[in-house]
Order: structure tokens, then C-alpha cells, then sequence
């Protein structure tokens, strides 16, 4: 459902609104100023820390076999790792950390989790690293079997010494970099304003499939000092750190890099920190210039302006972290005889083939499953965020948020061990780089047996909180609403019917979405007491639609108003437009457009409230 959701809603926005940048103001002619207090907001200690992780020798570049196998000491940008540290000794703080490289190997994030764990009591499922999948950034380990491609051959000899050298220095110094930024994130910390929301960004498109799935989600976690200083921002986007191509033989984040420079330059003194979401099949489009990459870049530091300047939900106490490992199988274990057959392939196939026959002669096994991490952090039941290892497809991004609920879940993939993509049935099933090929670039004996989505998703529903295992509604459909213990009344989306050939329930929003001009949401409602109410809607639209208007009526009481912006289609707000007075008793309350001339989206709705007038 959320995928085809997603998918339709994308074409849509693509017609009516290319230019979806967007102002994240107050809603419906207001406007949050940044860092306005928001109700329930708490102080929670934070520290902040940067460091530069450019190479200093020649080094091997990451990312691309079609690409120069000589080293390179030339810098287009350089690279940083940072991390951000929640919460006080006394609240099990949380430490996470970004790194601009094509991946991280988990022997290197066990080693910075262990040293954690020893020096500064950090609980392991308190840590994560994710990177940036930039493919221009040095080899770390992950994609070795790249670096012995030759011109569409592949040599059966060791690198180089001194590139094997140069690798191994720079992922020991790494190492240690990545230790050292923890506990200066540590160490720096101070009370914060911590809050989280989501935006949208559009040049993801999904490689694999024209027009096939993405997910324009841009959640964004803020952090300000007690003046509402910004001190970091915490950025996600599903989609490829590959922009620029193996042509550019230059140490570069690519459009992630591009973004943070962009960022940290509007707003001085901030720390911006991005990882990817479910990006293994997502690439940018346009690609392939610098002009790209500012282009890119400037549209992440766009929203993020807007979702810095909003009035975001606050997080007040860092998050509670599980993890565990799950065993993902590969589609079969190949014999003997078959790797001597596989040798004769002149692709990726026959060199790992060689490998591995190698390996079993050595006395070695062939793995049959590969070692998966999982982890869940959970805000306060407000807001979870799930981290998964490896490349991981859009499907996987998709089916959690139809599950648990986009406007409350966020997806970190790439997250502490790439071993490789990690494919859903669908993906398994068509094949292809993501399905199959890829599996010997990255060193695996086999495709996954398509049973590996199902097994990832049960392993995060048994991290998941209970609180985010509720049943969601599927589908709306009209009940009587009657008033709450505080004499509110809840026109929530799933209680009301949808009128019109556009308008449909989002389940994964849990909003009523493609709200058209020509449709009308009605709900119907027992008023136990009459007299006037204060009326507040919750909606989401973009700065191309918004500005339509809209009236809320039962029989001859309305209150009408302008829709403004909200900075996205993704980003919900809620504020009072007005007031209207109320009969007791049994009566329809429709929301509908307030003008025959106007043509297109209103908005998409999440829910009415009428509050008793004081």
C-alpha cells in the first residue's frame, strides 16, 4: 500500500510542482520562528565533534571498477568524520557517528565500540556509524575485489604492496579518528533543545526501474543551545553518493559533502551531519558534474533551512538503543565442480570463483549465511529509528513505514557493517547489479535466498517498542465521533469518509492524501454540549500547491480559510484557523474547498480538532 502510495505521489508531485523547496513556516499564514519554545520541550545534555579524515599519502579510491587503478593524492573536497553524543552519563547516553566513505567495515566499528564500551561505558547498542556511501573516498576494506579489476579484466595477484600499505595505514588511522571524535562529542556536551521532523527532497530516482520507487523522505534531527542557538542537524536521504563517476579521480563526499559544506556555511558554527536511508537502488538525477553536485547539495541545505526554521516535535531524552544479529542465507553454497566451472566466466563471477577455490584449498569454508546487523533506537516512543547494515533497496524502507508508520519512523541504512546490498524478494527475484552481480564485487558466494526480506523485517518488529506495535487503520472508515475526556473532539482521517475522485486514506501517513479541489472529507459528529469551538487541522503541502482555500462547515456555521505552506508534502503541521459555533447533537462536519475557480491539491489532511472555546 505505502508503496504504491509513495510511487503515485511521487509522479503527482513531479507533474504539478518540480521545484518542491520549501518553506517550513507556521502554518496557514503564520510563521515559527527558530527556536521557539514548543510545550513538553526539555533540556537533554548533547556534545557535538568533527574531524577531518582526508587522506595524507596516495591512497586507492572506493566505489567504481571503472576507474584509474593508480592512487590518487588529489582532494576535490575533503572528507570528515562527526559525531553527536545524546544524553548524560546517567541517562545511558548515544553516540552516533558519520563518516564520509563508500562504507564502514564492522571490524572497524567493533573496535570503536569496544573501546566505548571499555574507556567511557558505552553500551554497544548505544553506537552507531553510518556512511555516507560516497564513491569518492578512499578504500576502507569493503570493496576489495573492485580494486582488482584491470580493464575489464582481473588479475590474480595481491595489490600492490604499496597500495595495500597505504590502505591499511589509513583504516588504522581511521580507527582511531573515529574513537577520538566519539569522546570529544562526549566531552562536549551541554544542555540542548533536541527535535526531530521530516522533510522532502526529489532527485532520487530509482535506478533499476524508470519511475520505479523511492522514498523523498528528508527526516532531520535539530540540536540547539538553551537560546536556540543551532548547534547540528542530523540529516537522512535515501539515494546514492554517486553523482560524480569514476572519471573524477579526486578524494570527494559528493553531493553528501556538498550538502554539510552548504549547511555548515549558512549556518556558522553548526556541525551537519548526513547518512543515507534505504538508498541501494536509488541514484541522483541529474548526475555526472560538479554543477550536479552544488545542485544536489543546495537542494538538501534548502529544506534543512526550512526544517531548522519549524517548530519540530522535541525528543527530550536520548534514545534507548537494541541490537542483535540475525543470520541472512544465500541462495545456495556452490560445490567444487561448480567454482571450477565458474572460473571459465571472465566477469566478477570467475575471479571470485578463483577465490574461492583458493580459500577451500586453504582449508576455509564458504560461508552459507552472512552475519546482519540489526538495530532499533527508540525516542521516547515518539519517534524510531532503525539502522540497518549494508546497501539496502528502497522495498525495505517502504515496507517498515506501511508497517509502523512513516510519520514516525526513520531508517538509517549503510549503518555499522556494508557487507554488501542487501536485496528484497522483489529485487532478488528480477536480478540484476543489486540482486546478483554485485553479491562477487562484494566478495558473497551467492545471490540471498529471497526469504531475507521477511527474515530483516521480523528481526525489527522483535526490537520494535511495544508502543509502535499497535494496530494501525488500514483503511478509513466513517464512525460517530463523540467528544474525548477533555470535551475534545478528534476528526481524525480514518474516522471520516472521503468524497471525490482524487482524495484516498494514506495509511502509512494516516492522513487523507491526493485532496483535490473537487473532493470533501466528512465526519460524523455527536456535539454533547453546544457552543463555540476553536478548530485546529493538522495537514501537509507543498509551497507549489499551498495557498488554496478551504472551508469547514456544518449546516450554515463555517469557518474558511488560506492554506499556507508547510515546506513539504511530507511535513505535517498543526495550528488553529479559526473558530466556529456548534448545535448539539448529530451532524456532518465537511472540509472541503472554499472556491470554484481553483483547480488542484488543497493539501493532505491528517486530522480536524474541535476544542470547546474558552
Amino acid at each position: 500500500m505505502l508503496r504504491k502510495s509513495i510511487c503515485t505521489l511521487i509522479d503527482r508531485r513531479f507533474r504539478t510542482a518540480l521545484v518542491l523547496f520549501l518553506l517550513v513556516a507556521g502554518l496557514l499564514g503564520g510563521e515559527t520562528a527558530y527556536g521557539q519554545q514548543v510545550d513538553g520541550k526539555m533540556p537533554m545534555d548533547a556534545g557535538v565533534a568533527s574531524v577531518d579524515i582526508t587522506p595524507q599519502v596516495p591512497i586507492r579510491m572506493a566505489g567504481y571498477a571503472a576507474r584509474s587503478s593508480a592512487e590518487t593524492d588529489s582532494v576535490l573536497q575533503p572528507i570528515s568524520a562527526k559525531a553527536l553524543a545524546l544524553g548524560s552519563d546517567q541517562q545511558h547516553p548515544a553516540v552516533l557517528i558519520t563518516v564520509d566513505l563508500v562504507g564502514i567495515p564492522w571490524r572497524i566499528t567493533k573496535q570503536v565500540s569496544d573501546f566505548l564500551s571499555q574507556k567511557m561505558g558505552i553500551d554497544p547498542a548505544q553506537l552507531v556509524i553510518c556512511a555516507s556511501h560516497t564513491h569518492g573516498g578512499p578504500e576502507v576494506g569493503n570493496l576489495i575485489n573492485i580494486l582488482q579489476a584491470r580493464g575489464g579484466h582481473f588479475t590474480d595477484s595481491l595489490l600492490a604492496l604499496e597500495q595495500l600499505i597505504h590502505i591499511a595505514q589509513y583504516t588504522e588511522a581511521l580507527t582511531q579518528k573515529l574513537k577520538d571524535v566519539a569522546v570529544a562529542a562526549l566531552k562536549n556536551r551541554q544542555p540542548a533543545y533536541v527535535s526531530w521532523g521530516q522533510g522532502q527532497a526529489l532527485f532520487a530516482a530509482n535506478r533499476r526501474t524508470k519511475g520505479g520507487p523511492v522514498d523523498p523522505a528528508l527526516p532531520m534531527l535539530r540540536v540547539t543551545d538553551l537560546n536556540g542557538g543551532l548547534k547540528a542537524v542530523f540529516v537522512n536521504y535515501a539515494c546514492h553518493g554517486t553523482t560524480l563517476g569514476g572519471d573524477v579521480h579526486k578524494i570527494h563526499g559528493d553531493w553528501i559533502g556538498e550538502a554539510q559544506r552548504v549547511i555548515q556555511t549558512r549556518h556558522p558554527g553548526a556541525t551537519a551531519l548526513i547518512a543515507l536511508g534505504c538508498a541501494g537502488d536509488a541514484n541522483p538525477a541529474p548526475r555526472g558534474s560538479l554543477n550536479d553536485v552544488k545542485q544536489h547539495g543546495q537542494e538538501i541545505a534548502d529544506n534543512v533551512d526550512k526544517l531548522v526554521a519549524a517548530a519540530l516535535q522535541p525528543l527530550n531524552s536520548p534514545p534507548a538503543g537494541k541490537m542483535k544479529w540475525i543470520k541472512l542465507p544465500f541462495s545456495k553454497v556452490p560445490t567444487v565442480p561448480e567454482l571450477i566451472e565458474l572460473t571459465k566466466d571472465e566477469t566478477v563471477k570467475g575471479y571470485y570463483a578463483r577465490l574461492a577455490l583458493e580459500r577451500l584449498e586453504r582449508g576455509e569454508t564458504i560461508p552459507a549465511t552472512l552475519d546482519y546487523p540489526v538495530q532499533v533506537w527508540n525516542f521516547e516512543n515518539k519517534m524510531v529509528m532503525v539502522n540497518l547494515g549494508g546497501e539496502v533497496v528502497v522495498d525495505y524502507e517502504i515496507r517498515l513505514k506501511n508497517e509502523y508508520g512513516a510519520e514516525r519512523l526513520w531508517v538509517n541504512g549503510y549503518s555499522n557493517d556494508v557487507p554488501c546490498y542487501i536485496a528484497s524478494r522483489r529485487v532478488v527475484k528480477e536480478g540484476g547489479y543489486e540482486g546478483e552481480s554485485s553479491m562477487y564485487w562484494y566478495n558473497k558466494p551467492a545471490p540471498f535466498a529471497p526469504e531475507v526480506e521477511d527474515i530483516i523485517v521480523n528481526a525489527v518488529g522483535e526490537l520494535m517498542p511495544p508502543a509502535f506495535k499497535d494496530k494501525r487503520p488500514e483503511a478509513n472508515h466513517q464512525e460517530l465521533i463523540r467528544p474525548g475526556e477533555d470535551n475534545t473532539y478528534r476528526l481524525s482521517s480514518w474516522l471520516g469518509s472521503a468524497v471525490g475522485q482524487h482524495i484516498k486514506y494514506m495509511p502509512e501517513w494516516k492522513a487523507f492524501g491526493w485532496f483535490n479541489t473537487e473532493d470533501q472529507a466528512v465526519w460524523k459528529v455527536d456535539v454533547a454540549k453546544a457552543g463555540r469551538y476553536d478548530v485546529y487541522l493538522e495537514w501537509s503541502v507543498s509551497d507549489k500547491e499551498a495557498g488554496k482555500s478551504f472551508v469547514l462547515q456544518s449546516g450554515n456555521k463555517k469557518v474558511t480559510g488560506k492554506v499556507a505552506p508547510t515546506g513539504s508534502w511530507f511535513t505535517y503541521r498543526t495550528k488553529k484557523v479559526g473558530s466556529i459555533r456548534l448545535s448539539g447533537g448529530v451532524q456532518d462536519i465537511v472540509l472541503k474547498s472554499n472556491s470554484k475557480r481553483e483547480k488542484g491539491s488543497i493539501f493532505d489532511l491528517r486530522e480536524v480538532k474541535l476544542v470547546p472555546a474558552k
